[in-house]
């Protein structure tokens, strides 16, 4: 898939931008603060339905405007779409597809698929545990719209838990919570199932990409780490017994303690944990391999490559690690921003795009 056409209206520092776009490598250049991460801000949004950069809408608006707007058509094996997306300083978000207005943002999320790979993804393998599930969830939310609505509904319940802790006496009241333990595992279920198989899937791509990258001297594996262990069947009564057993301790800290919003993923090198024990190397090419494996596994689930927007990652990049992601881009629609050309961007087939405030000149 690909998008053939981009508009932007009023869109952070875009008065107005109608872009055309094929089926091949873009190479977005200029200064800083010109509007070249902004252009991959606008696919992502048509893609997730959010920024990378910001939870409030109102912040891609262009000051002193009262709205934005972005659209977006694509081609995919099924035929063209498209989605526009306008954001409001007074108002709820409105999108389209296809012209027509939808009343659930999770029927737009995955209509335009995509891979985001900027600077601090390649601190995913060391940062926080949030970071990572940020990252399951992105991927399974354009995959698989009830895994959308089920991560919403559990984030409603784990919210009237957790308020409901917030208002308990240090003892007692475990009955009330009980009611709360019930809703909370069964929303819990389906998440945890299906991370579990999206990490089981992605392993082995990463164990193959880190071999290619790594020059075979290093085999990488990802290992889904639930808050509660258990056969897939056997998940919510798991989590059921977790709560009710620390349901003291929960009570004690005002928190829920156990459940998909604890999980985690572990990146290992043979026995040795690469979120705490790998060099900053080790993590980088582990990172890159996670990313080449999230392209590939939407591939093999979707029939077609998603599109990959590639935000100013290559200068954190050695040669060897940009020669090794760039060479994996045919056939594949890359948005890429850059200050400069690269010795390796100069070898891409790429067409060159030069941003300047807010306008582009080809």
């Amino acid at each position: 898939m690909y998008i053939s056409k981009l508009q932007l209206r009023n869109f952070r520092n875009y008065e107005y931008l109608e872009l055309p776009l094929e089926n091949e490598i873009y190479i977005f250049m200029g200064e800083n603060a010109q509007g070249k991460t902004n252009l991959l801000e606008a696919a992502a949004l048509l893609s997730t339905g959010k920024s990378h950069r910001t939870a409030r809408d109102r912040d891609m608006i262009r000051i002193n405007e009262p709205f934005a707007r972005v659209k977006a058509e694509s081609v995919q094996q099924d035929g063209e779409h498209t989605v526009d997306v306008v954001l409001s300083r007074s108002e709820k978000k409105r999108v389209l597809l296809n012209g027509l207005p939808i009343s659930r943002i999770g029927d737009m999320i995955g209509q335009i698929k995509s891979v985001m790979f900027s600077p601090e993804d390649l601190d995913i393998i060391k940062a926080g545990p949030s970071q990572r599930r940020r990252f399951m969830d992105l991927d399974r939310c354009q995959m698989k719209k009830s895994y959308f609505y089920a991560l919403n509904t559990y984030n409603h319940v784990l919210e009237q838990r957790n308020h409901l802790l917030k208002l308990m006496p240090a003892k007692g009241g475990e009955d009330t919570l009980f009611i709360w333990d019930e809703k909370l595992s069964e929303a819990a279920q389906p998440i945890m199932a299906e991370r579990r198989r999206f990490v089981s899937k992605l392993s082995p791509l990463c164990e193959r990409f880190h071999y290619e990258l790594s020059g075979g001297r290093e085999s990488l594996k990802a290992i889904y780490e639930p808050s509660v262990m258990g056969e897939e069947e056997e998940l919510k009564e798991k989590l059921l017994s977790t709560l009710r057993q620390n349901a003291e301790r929960d009570i004690k800290n005002k928190a829920t303690g156990f459940g998909p919003h604890k999980d985690d993923i572990a990146f290992k090198l043979g026995d040795r944990d690469l979120r705490w024990f790998g060099s900053q190397g080790q993590q980088r090419t582990a990172a890159l391999a996670l990313k080449l494996a999230q392209l590939e596994l939407i591939k093999e689930e979707m029939g077609e490559y998603p599109v990959l927007l590639l935000d100013d990652v290559l200068s954190e990049l050695d040669a060897a690690r940009q020669e090794r992601l760039l060479g994996r881009l045919e056939g594949i629609q890359a948005l890429i921003t850059a200050a400069e050309l690269s010795e390796s961007l100069k070898k891409l087939p790429a067409r060159i795009i030069r941003v300047k405030e807010g306008r582009v000149y080809f």
